[in-house]
């Protein structure tokens, strides 16, 4: 069996996700991958699920989501005495809330 390795941040990488790809988007995968200088493909895919800008499509879901996830931040963000005690998982998802916001924001700009 493989020895269970944390990553940078102390965490237990143990999920997986996995989704299919036509040999001409896979080549274009390998090619993003290899020009960036990444020598392991989930870091290519982390970096670019954590840093790039992704176009958020608003449903009923997603504002039910998003409301939800936003008591849970106040919950916590209540809870914290000072700024220190705040972890990087919450900075990280106000971070990402906020950016859907922001495009929502230029959404509506250039419809009108």
């Amino acid at each position: 069996m493989s020895q269970k390795i944390k990553d940078d941040k102390n965490r237990w990488r143990n999920k997986t996700v996995g989704f299919r790809v036509s040999p001409e988007e896979w080549e274009v995968f390998n090619d993003k991958v290899r020009l960036c200088g990444y020598s392991k493909k989930q870091d290519y895919i982390m970096d670019c699920l954590m840093h790039h800008k992704v176009t958020a499509k608003g449903n009923p879901l997603m504002l039910t989501q998003f409301r939800a996830d936003l008591k849970k931040i106040l919950m916590e963000l209540q809870s914290i005495n000072n700024q220190n005690e705040m972890d990087e998982e919450l900075l990280s998802s106000l971070t990402s809330m906020l950016d859907i916001l922001e495009a929502f924001k230029e959404n509506e700009g250039k419809k009108g």
